[in-house]
């Protein structure tokens, strides 16, 4: 049930949001970054969810282009992604707060699965990465990142992202913008070195809802009417749509870690990990769900 009449957002940076929630000029800040959560909960006036909402880190391929066109180029990385280190990097050091070794689904989901998510929980092997990239015939070109410089979860994901391709050998051009240009540069299908791109790290999360193969729009595989990045893989669609005439849920947990499986082969992006978001508002409202998108329809003044 709603108990507001009129819900205003407003767009601040981190110390501007932390300050407006003390004081009152705010009610409830959506989602503070790890690094100012601690001072937020020091305020009597405020309460503090660390684990509110889960969300994914993504590697998206442009897969029009070279050298991410070929799946062999795409497996390669999956040698040198490293979680962990992706998820410390965006959640802090407190392994409480994120997990890797993570696959498709979000984790406790009924279709979170571990089929084959031994290809990233093995140690990582940059030179294996290198040799099968230059093996799918990369030279070395300029690989282009676009990052967004003010999302806070989303621009470190980005930073030690491009540090994992360097790994591999990958000639990175890390190319830093607001998010606006980002979501605008990832629609166009030009060629990287004309205003495209071959890379972007991005963020999902349970709001989208990354729980089933129609859910998580990267998994979408039908070429160039897919998400961002393109990928073409009728098997992928094949299994998608099995999902959808799956009858009971044994069956489709079945078809979701085969599904899992044949993304390990054809790569349409890779994750990066999970982590807890977290969420912040004033001691007056009530009637916030964790676990659940930000919605307003069960909050209300105490």
């Amino acid at each position: 049930m709603p108990y507001f009449e009129r819900v205003e957002f407003l767009t601040l940076d981190e110390f501007s949001a932390q300050a407006a929630l003390s004081s009152g000029e705010i009610d409830w800040w959506e989602l503070p970054g790890r690094d100012i959560a601690d001072l937020v909960a020091r305020d009597r006036n405020v309460t503090l969810i660390s684990h509110y909402m889960p969300a994914m880190g993504i590697l998206r391929f442009n897969q029009l282009y070279p050298p991410f066109d070929k799946p062999e180029a795409r497996r390669a990385l999956l040698k040198v992604v490293d979680q962990a280190e992706a998820m410390t990097a965006v959640a802090g050091a407190d392994p409480a707060n994120w997990l890797d070794g993570i696959g498709l689904f979000s984790h406790g989901t009924p279709l979170a699965n571990d089929a084959g998510i031994e290809i990233l929980r093995r140690p990582r092997d940059p030179s294996a990465a290198k040799k099968q990239l230059a093996e799918a015939g990369y030279g070395d070109e300029p690989i282009v990142v676009i990052a967004p410089t003010e999302l806070g979860g989303m621009r470190p994901l980005s930073l030690v992202g491009a540090d994992q391709l360097r790994r591999a050998g990958l000639n990175v051009n890390l190319q830093e913008m607001e998010f606006g240009a980002v979501v605008k540069r990832r629609t166009s299908q030009s060629p990287p070195d004309k205003g495209g791109w071959n890379v972007f790290f991005t963020l999902i999360d349970r709001s989208i809802p990354n729980i089933h193969p129609f859910g998580n729009p990267n998994l979408r595989a039908d070429g160039k009417a897919a998400y961002d990045g393109w990928p073409d893989s009728p098997q992928i669609e094949k299994l998608r749509r099995a999902w959808l005439d799956a009858c009971d849920l044994a069956e489709q947990q079945r078809i979701a870690a085969e599904l899992q499986m044949q993304v390990w082969q054809d790569v349409p992006f890779i994750p990066m990990g999970e982590y807890w978001q977290t969420t912040a508002y004033r001691k007056g409202l009530t009637g916030i769900i964790p676990g659940c998108f930000t919605v307003f329809y069960n909050v209300k003044r105490a």
